[in-house]
C-alpha cells in the first residue's frame, strides 16, 4: 500500500504544473536569500530540502559538494546505497539508511533552529526542479562543512566556486581535511564502519 501511494505521488509530482525555475546566473555570481525558512516536505533529507524565501517563493535546494546517505530504500537508489555504504568502509544497507535518517534530522534541526543564508546560482540538478545551493550559518560555516564534520555525508557531487572567491578544489580539499578529522574521531557513519 505504501509503495503504491509513493508511486502515485511521484506520478502526480511529475505531471503537476510547476512554477518555472529562475534562470542560472554566471560563474562567480550568486543570488542571496537571507530570510529563507525550511518547509516540511516528505522529500527532505540531509542534502536536499524545500525552503520558502522572503517573498513566499518555494524552492527545492540540493547542496553542492556533498551527498548524504539515502533515508529509505527503493529501486532507484539501490546502487547508490551500495556506493554510500562502501564509501563509509563497508556499512550494511541498514546502517547506511540509519545514517541517512540522522543526516536528515541534523539538517532539519539546524535549518529550523539557526539563522541561515542561502547562496545559489540557480543551477538545476539534472532534469529536476531542484537547484544547487550553499547554506551559510551565522558562525560562518556552510552546511556541507557541518555535515562532513559530523560524519553524515560523503564528498561526492557537483562543486562550485565559493562566494568568498575560493576555488572549487580549495573548498573540496578543506572538506577532505574535515572528513579526515571526522573519520579519526569516528563520528557519524565513521563510527559504525568496521
Amino acid at each position: 500500500m505504501f509503495w503504491a501511494l509513493a508511486a502515485l505521488l511521484q506520478v502526480w509530482d511529475h505531471y503537476r504544473v510547476k512554477s518555472p525555475l529562475p534562470a542560472p546566473v554566471p560563474d562567480g555570481f550568486f543570488v542571496k536569500l537571507d530570510h529563507a525558512k525550511i518547509m516540511e516536505d516528505a522529500s527532505n533529507d540531509g542534502d536536499s530540502f524545500k525552503i520558502v524565501d522572503e517573498e513566499g517563493g518555494e524552492h527545492v535546494l540540493r547542496l553542492y559538494f556533498v551527498d548524504c546517505p539515502e533515508k529509505r530504500e527503493y529501486a532507484l537508489v539501490k546502487n547508490r546505497l551500495k556506493d554510500q555504504a562502501s564509501y563509509f568502509g563497508g556499512l550494511s544497507i541498514a546502517q547506511t539508511l540509519q545514517v541517512g535518517l540522522e543526516a536528515k534530522a541534523f539538517t532539519e534541526t539546524l535549518l529550523r533552529e539557526k539563522h541561515f543564508v542561502v547562496q545559489t546560482r540557480w543551477q538545476r540538478v539534472y532534469d529536476s526542479q531542484r537547484t544547487y545551493a550553499l547554506v551559510f550559518f551565522d558562525d560562518g560555516e556552510e552546511l556541507s562543512e557541518k555535515l562532513v564534520r559530523a560524519g553524515l555525508c560523503r564528498i561526492h557531487t557537483r562543486g562550485t566556486m565559493m562566494p568568498d572567491g575560493r576555488r572549487e578544489y580549495e573548498f573540496e580539499n578543506h572538506l577532505r581535511e574535515l572528513e579526515h578529522e571526522a573519520r579519526a574521531a569516528r563520528r557519524g557513519a565513521w563510527g559504525r564502519s568496521q
